[in-house]
């Protein structure tokens, strides 16, 4: 018990530091005028926010259920893939990583899809 509230402590704090991050961005992005590369640094840092608040609810169901839900970490798992498609060229990129990737997603929209929502006992 006490290592899942030090690691929701910590994911608050990543979660605080991700969102001063991507505020600092966007102001960024307005003053310099560059919206085309600084809108993809925007979106890359708004995901990990994302990501990060939906492992910390995890853990925090976790703490009120003693059941991890499935369908929240495949949330996650989709949202890193997101992240991790923005961060290479595709013109650049192998074939094979491509479409490892496009399986890689496919096989997590199917499991959000899939997957019921649990019913809390």
């Amino acid at each position: 018990m006490i290592m899942y509230m030090i690691v929701a402590v910590m994911l608050t704090i990543i979660a605080i530091f991700s969102i001063y991050d991507a505020a600092q961005l966007i102001v960024q992005m307005i003053n310099s005028r560059d919206f085309a590369n600084g809108l993809v640094g925007v979106i890359y840092a708004l995901l990990l926010t994302i990501t990060i608040i939906v492992l910390f609810e995890t853990v925090t169901v976790y703490f009120r259920t003693k059941h991890v839900e499935v369908r929240a970490l495949l949330i996650a798992g989709l949202t890193g893939m997101v992240r991790h498609i923005l961060v290479y060229n595709v013109g650049t990129v192998d074939p094979a990583m491509v479409f490892g990737t496009v399986a890689l997603l496919a096989v997590l929209i199917a499991g959000i899809v899939l997957v019921k929502p649990e019913q809390l006992p």
